[in-house]
């Protein structure tokens, strides 16, 4: 996963994000799952922690994208 073009603060608040939302999850999601999804709603502008939690776990709008296209870094 290319994580290049992200600040140092970016990345922080992604791992409070990811955090959260495995704190949070209903299921046993894969946390693999929970970072693509989280790197799809950043990729788009989403900063919001609580809006990323979401997108991370299924609940927002972002999470509901089609994944990337196979052999597309993200």
């Amino acid at each position: 996963m290319d994580v290049s073009g992200y600040t140092a603060d970016d990345l922080r608040v992604f791992r409070t994000v990811l955090d959260q939302a495995v704190a949070e999850a209903d299921t046993n999601m894969p946390i693999e799952l929970m970072a693509r999804r989280l790197f799809i709603a950043a990729r788009n502008g989403e900063r919001n922690k609580e809006r990323l939690v979401a997108a991370v776990l299924g609940r927002g709008p972002a999470a509901r994208m089609p994944p990337p296209l196979p052999g597309v870094s993200l």
